[in-house]
């Protein structure tokens, strides 16, 4: 199996999109952030790479998706202590937060995969 750059901007985009999306609606959560959605767009997409990475998971298998939950909860939380919650950390709202956006992940994979398979210049299999 192969790629093209293509393939990578068509999933990063997609998911750089939806992250970006995300924090526009906890801005209105958070009436006191700061930060642009686009920052935290990009912050929550390189954060699964970056933890996933030094641990040399096969992508696609079964345990590449499971160790992703809870990956990607403390990736959201560690985007919502870093852009939204300080000082008012609160656990039980930031987890609910965490929770939603962890969902909101997976359910942005399927776009983003679907791009990368479906649209010319995507991945090719042999």
């Amino acid at each position: 199996m192969g790629g093209d750059a293509l393939g990578l901007l068509y999933f990063c985009g997609i998911k750089f999109a939806g992250y970006t999306a995300m924090a526009a609606v906890l801005r209105r959560r958070y009436p006191g952030a700061t930060a642009a959605s686009w920052r935290v767009g990009l912050a929550a997409g390189m954060g699964v790479m970056l933890l996933t990475e030094p641990l040399q998971v096969v992508t696609g298998t079964p345990g590449f998706y499971l160790l992703l939950l809870p990956v990607r909860l403390a990736e959201w939380l560690l985007v919502l202590w870093w852009f939204y919650e300080r000082p008012g950390w609160r656990w039980q709202r930031a987890l609910g937060r965490a929770g939603v956006g962890d969902v909101w992940s997976c359910l942005l994979d399927v776009p983003a995969l679907a791009a990368v398979f479906l649209l010319p210049g995507g991945v090719w299999v042999c």
